[in-house]
Parts: C-alpha cells; sequence; structure tokens
C-alpha cells in the first residue's frame, strides 16, 4: 500500500482524505463554525429525567438538549469486555451540573448523544479518568505484544482510572507512552479546573478539528505523506510533529501549486463518484447503495461480466469483489448503524463461508467497530457499523427543491468548490480574466458568506473575477470563460468579486 493523506481548507470547511495511490480510502469534509466535535466535554444542567426510559436531557448550550442513556453512563461494553451493572438515571436529579462528553453528532431532531464516562484519545492511548479499567486493542493480535502492552499500561495508569492501548501503541516503547498519558492526564486536570469555575451549560473542553483527527487517528510510519494545502494548517502540524517526534515531520509536505491539490492528485474523479448510488467493480458489475430512514441497503448486481460456462464460478467472482468493494465503501462514505447486503445467490456453501470471510477480514481494517453476521438463505448478510458522524455523502448534497425532496443535488459548497477548480484550471492556462455565468443563489452564496475572499487576496491575487447571476440556471450548473484583454466587455448584469 501506499498510503497518503491530503487535507485542504476552503470557505468555511475543512477537507480531508486519506488515498492508496489515487484511491480513495476515506474522505470527510467538516465546517470549521462546527457548533459540537465529537469528544468536546460540556458543563451541562439536566433539564428533564426520564426514569421510564433510563434517559435524561441534558442542556449544553447547544440549540437542542443532548441526549444521556443510562447505557451511555458507562463505557462501551464491547470495549471493556466486562460485565458491570448499568447505573440507575433517577440518580439524576433536574437542576444538577454535570459533566458529559459528546459521542455522537445531532441527527434530525435528536440533539447531541451524550456519555459521563469521558475518554480523550491520544495517538498510543485513550485514557478515561472515569472508569477503573485497563484493556488493549484487538487489532493488536500478537499475545507476547498484548502482555507486553498490558504490563506497561498497568504500570503507567493513574490509580483507579482507566488506559486503553491502541493499535498504534503495538512497537511503541514505554517511555512515549508514558509521555502521552501524561499530556492526556494533565489535559483533564485542566479541563476540570475549567469546569469547577465555568457556567453552566458551556462547552469546557473542544476536540480538535479535522485536520488534527486524520493526523492523531490515521497517521502511522507506514504512511507515505502527508500533503496540506492550507498554511495555518500546515504550520499547526509542523508544530505537533516537533513535539511527537517520529517520522511525520519529513512527510509533511506544503502544496503550494496553482490547480487544486484534489484534482492535481487525481482524486477530484474519485470525490465525485461518491455522488452517485451506483459503484463500478473491475470485472463489469456494480453495487447498487440506498439509504433508508432505518438502514443502507447494497445490492451487488453482475452488470456486463458474464464470467465463464460456470454460473457458480462467476457469480462467486462477482461476491469476493464486492465484499472487498463494500468494505471501501462503508469507510468511505462513513456508512453506519444497519447496513444490509444482498449478494447474488450462491449454492456452494464453501463459497458462501468464502465470502463472509472476505468481508470480515475487509472491515477489520475500518477504524470504527463492525460487526459482520453470517448469510441468509437468501444471500442477505447484516453489517453493523458504530455511528459517531455523519455520512461523507451528506456534506456533498443537499435535498432538491425540484424534485421535493425525494432526490439531492450539489450543495452550495461543492458547486463552489467545483467552480474553484475551474479557476485554477482557466488561469494557470494563462489567463489574466475570468467571467463565470452562475445560478442566482450560488451568485449570493459566493457574496454573502465570502467562501472565495481568502482565494482572492492570495491564489488568485491581481485577477480579475466576474462572476453573472441567472435565474434560470440550474444550481450546479455554471459556465466559465477566460479572457486576456485590459479593456473587458461585459453583461451590466456582472459583479467583481472583491
Amino acid at each position: 500500500m501506499s498510503v497518503s493523506i491530503y487535507i485542504d481548507s476552503f470557505g468555511g470547511n475543512y477537507v480531508g482524505a486519506v488515498a492508496d495511490g489515487n484511491k480513495l480510502i476515506e474522505y470527510r469534509i467538516e465546517k470549521k463554525d462546527k457548533t459540537v466535535a465529537i469528544g468536546s466535554v460540556f458543563k451541562g444542567k439536566v433539564e428533564n429525567v426520564l426514569s421510564g426510559m433510563q434517559a435524561a436531557f441534558i442542556n449544553v448550550g447547544l440549540e437542542r438538549n443532548g441526549y444521556l442513556s443510562a447505557d451511555d453512563m458507562l463505557m462501551d461494553r464491547a470495549e471493556l469486555e466486562g460485565k458491570i451493572d448499568l447505573p440507575d438515571i433517577s440518580s439524576l436529579k433536574e437542576g444538577e451540573e454535570i459533566m458529559v462528553q459528546a459521542v455522537k453528532d445531532p441527527a434530525g431532531n435528536k440533539g447531541v448523544r451524550l456519555t459521563t464516562n469521558l475518554s480523550f484519545a491520544g495517538r498510543y492511548v485513550v485514557y478515561m479518568p472515569t472508569v477503573d479499567f485497563v484493556g488493549i486493542s484487538r487489532k493488536v493480535t500478537d499475545e507476547g505484544e498484548r502482555e507486553r502492552l498490558l504490563k506497561v499500561a498497568e504500570g503507567l495508569r493513574p490509580k483507579g482510572q482507566g488506559i486503553i492501548i491502541r493499535t498504534a501503541g503495538a512497537g511503541t516503547n514505554k517511555s512515549e507512552i508514558k509521555r502521552e498519558i501524561r499530556f492526556l492526564v494533565k489535559m483533564f486536570k485542566e479541563i476540570e479546573n475549567v469546569y469547577e469555575h465555568g457556567d453552566a451549560p458551556s462547552c469546557v473542553y473542544e476536540e480538535g478539528n479535522l485536520a488534527f483527527r486524520l493526523i492523531r487517528d490515521v497517521y502511522s510510519d507506514e504512511v507515505e505523506k502527508v500533503v496540506v494545502s492550507d498554511n495555518e494548517i500546515f504550520e499547526k502540524i509542523k508544530k505537533y510533529a516537533s513535539g511527537v517526534g517520529g517520522k511525520l515531520k519529513s512527510k509533511l509536505l506544503f502544496y503550494d501549486k496553482k490547480r487544486d491539490m484534489f484534482a492535481n492528485y487525481g482524486l477530484d474523479a474519485e470525490v465525485d463518484k461518491l455522488l452517485g448510488n451506483r459503484v463500478s467493480l473491475n470485472n463489469g458489475a456494480y453495487l447498487v447503495i440506498d439509504k433508508t430512514e432505518a438502514l443502507t441497503v447494497i445490492d451487488v448486481n453482475t452488470g456486463s461480466y458474464v464470467g465463464n460456462d460456470n454460473l457458480e464460478d462467476t457469480v462467486f467472482n462477482t461476491n469476493i469483489l464486492a465484499a472487498e468493494e463494500i468494505a471501501r465503501q462503508l469507510r468511505l462514505r462513513n456508512i453506519s448503524g444497519i447496513i444490509i447486503v444482498d449478494f447474488i445467490d450462491m449454492y456452494d456453501e464453501g463459497h458462501r463461508e468464502k465470502v463472509i470471510e472476505v468481508l470480515r477480514n475487509a472491515v477489520s481494517d475500518d477504524r470504527e467497530r463492525c460487526n459482520v453476521g453470517g448469510m441468509t438463505g437468501l444471500g442477505l448478510v447484516e453489517i453493523t457499523r458504530k455511528k459517531k458522524r455523519r455520512e461523507s455523502v451528506s456534506m456533498l448534497l443537499k435535498p432538491c427543491p425540484y424534485c421535493q425532496g425525494s432526490g439531492t443535488i450539489h450543495s452550495n459548497d461543492y458547486t463552489v468548490m467545483r467552480i474553484r477548480t475551474a479557476l485554477l484550471d482557466l488561469f494557470a492556462d494563462g489567463y489574466d480574466n475570468a467571467v463565470v455565468d452562475m445560478n442566482v443563489e450560488i451568485a449570493e452564496y459566493i457574496l454573502a458568506k465570502n467562501v472565495l475572499k481568502k482565494d482572492i487576496d492570495q491564489i488568485f491575487k491581481g485577477k480579475r473575477i466576474y462572476i453573472i447571476p441567472h435565474k434560470t440556471y440550474h444550481q450546479h450548473f455554471f459556465l466559465i470563460k477566460g479572457d486576456n484583454n485590459k479593456a473587458m466587455e461585459v453583461s451590466d448584469k456582472a459583479i467583481l468579486l472583491y
């Protein structure tokens, strides 16, 4: 594998990707002004206690109250691998102040999901100040290494508190783990101090942004390069790299070329594929991914693949390819919850078992926990994937006003990103001026949000960009023309950007 990390920034968004060569593995987009991030800690106030539902609503200062279940008053039992009695939610009293942490983004009319058992992830360890527990990542399979790490964790963890050694901790020496635990313990003491002197409701600790989390959770010495196009983010990562040591600093590259970074590395076409629900396989077969309110359904189709004379082998080969691609799509699109896969029917029991084996092996690399069930007689397989953040595609699409919400079109941010890429290409081709005809809503969005202001002040400095709004243009449609004349003839509706 030749894994690389890419981090971009435009307008009010962070964009991050992980790729193997020019094939995307992960793609995330996140607004910079995001109100709450997974891992943020709040000084909340109990608003309602619902004993019958064993749940409470906590005011944490957001638009909607957060939701605290009795199940979330202890750590994930699958991680702890032990039996712990559920706490009684009625121990909470209305008006009581409580320290809680966000564990799941708001969804629909639901507020952020909360827990009282805090956890703080570093590169090598997860520190849990409220849980007396020591554990090792299940992905560390070498028994000798597990025993070594268990002894290290037992010796270093604060009394009565918890430590889980992450997968990246395998092979790491004791001093590095010790340094990280000290850092996390010191950070929590500072959080406690802010909590003690702060008002309720308020945020007392904010989890790092998308760029930081990608470096923390994905980077390893096997990563070939980390490419960053935003100077501010680049400097912060460089400072972080100097603090943690290792090879990160030598692999950090600043992208300063004229063309869009994702287009330059051949990843823009991969991003475009996320907008559709059909995924082609190498042999001509394809997947169809459809989302309902309750679950995601993935259908496997042979398409143009006819194989050889043996129908069973043709179906088996297609299902093997599909299993590998499904695992990639779950991670790439950040599909979570319940997933039902409809494989093509196979009659050979050995083939059915092999497809399940390939699927389980493929999802084992996922950072989110995945469980794969057996295959039914109809070829159906149930997968569950832990849900934390919104699906990647939901940030690239929005409900379509033309079809009354039954479909989707490109979001404003994605349309502006495509316009920005076209401008980069046009100016890279030698033009000094540009005229962009576009939908009136997109024009108003660019002007009101100043989404291209930074680019015009820096990348496009000295260039003239006119936009012409059209009421009749579809929202994702635009036309761009280059011009090198000093005296330009433009429509009286043309607006000079900034």
